[in-house]
This record gives structure tokens, C-alpha cells and sequence, in this order.
């Protein structure tokens, strides 16, 4: 798999650095876990797919941090999860702030994921 985006001048370009991790992790993020297991993969991905239909209260929120900090940890390029926040964004919307050390950057990354809770 290629991430890629867009450079300045508008044509596509590989992502690279804290780009392409964020990308990486956001989709670790979005993909059931088990659900690559049919191509080799079968701890790829998270559980916060379980939540869905879950009100967005703080039992939730405190479920959604403790299984979106297991998936990033999974990454080889994560060193550790330095903090993890979730707050209800809207309604339905359970919003996830972590803030990642990764292994080979210099920089620390901030990584935001929007759960929907409901069917909306």
C-alpha cells in the first residue's frame, strides 16, 4: 500500500514522516480487527467498531481510549501513547486525541479519530 498526497503544485506525491504514520494509524484505526486476517493480517486494525450503537457517555469514552491505545501500540513505528483523550464532539460523535513518541521521528504526532456512534 502507497499513502500518498497531494504536493504543492497539486499532482500526488508519496506521504512520508508524520504524514504517512498518521495515515497508517488512522486507518489502523478504521479497519475491524480480524478483518485482514484473509491476507496474512489478523491483529491488524482495532476494536472500536464495537462501540457502535454504545451512547456516547463516559464508560464509552473511557472504553474508546483504551482500545483505540491498543491498536496504535500495535504499530512497530510507535514507541508509546503519551495521552489519550475522547469527549463527546456531537451527539453521536465520540472524538479520540492521542498523543503519539514515535520511534524514528523527532517530532511528537497528535493523531485525531472521529467515532460515530450512531447510525446517523
Amino acid at each position: 500500500m502507497v499513502d500518498l498526497v497531494s504536493d504543492r503544485s497539486g499532482d500526488l506525491a508519496l506521504a512520508v514522516g508524520n504524514i504517512n504514520i498518521s495515515q497508517a494509524l488512522y486507518l489502523r484505526l478504521m479497519v475491524r480487527q480480524g478483518e485482514l486476517a484473509p491476507l496474512g493480517l489478523p491483529d491488524y486494525g482495532s476494536r472500536l467498531h464495537e462501540l457502535v450503537g454504545q451512547p456516547n457517555n463516559q464508560r464509552t469514552r473511557i472504553i474508546a481510549m483504551g482500545l483505540a491505545r491498543t491498536a496504535v501500540e500495535q504499530d512497530p513505528r510507535v514507541k508509546q501513547v503519551l495521552k489519550v483523550e475522547a469527549q463527546q464532539e456531537e451527539h453521536e460523535i465520540l472524538r479520540i486525541n492521542m498523543d503519539i513518541e514515535l520511534i524514528l521521528e523527532n517530532t511528537q504526532l497528535n493523531l485525531v479519530f472521529d467515532l460515530r456512534l450512531g447510525n446517523r
